[in-house]
């Protein structure tokens, strides 16, 4: 079954969303660096980036799950197909 674009859409913004906070992420990550000396002003910064960032993955699996569900698409192909419209990038883990 084909996907609508106006869902397409939306996954695709949200896969975008998550890219560009996990890029905020790994770029404070790097700025902060080694997380065992890190100050306590530290560790509430990178709590806080950690937070923002975990509701719109939420918000993504959570789409992945139900529109490959209702449209009748394997959820990695989905995923996939998401991920390569939104021109995402995959971290060395990911291949």
């Amino acid at each position: 079954m084909e996907i609508e674009p106006d869902v397409l859409d939306e996954l695709i913004e949200l896969q975008e969303a998550t890219d560009e906070l996990h890029a905020e992420l790994t770029r404070l990550q790097a700025e902060l660096g080694n997380a065992a000396q890190w100050t306590d002003v530290q560790h509430v910064t990178w709590r806080d980036a950690w937070e923002d960032a975990r509701e719109p993955w939420w918000l993504l699996d959570t789409a992945l799950d139900h529109y490959a569900e209702t449209i009748g698409l394997d959820r990695d192909e989905l995923e996939a197909t998401v991920q390569k419209t939104a021109g995402h990038v995959p971290l060395p883990d990911e291949d």
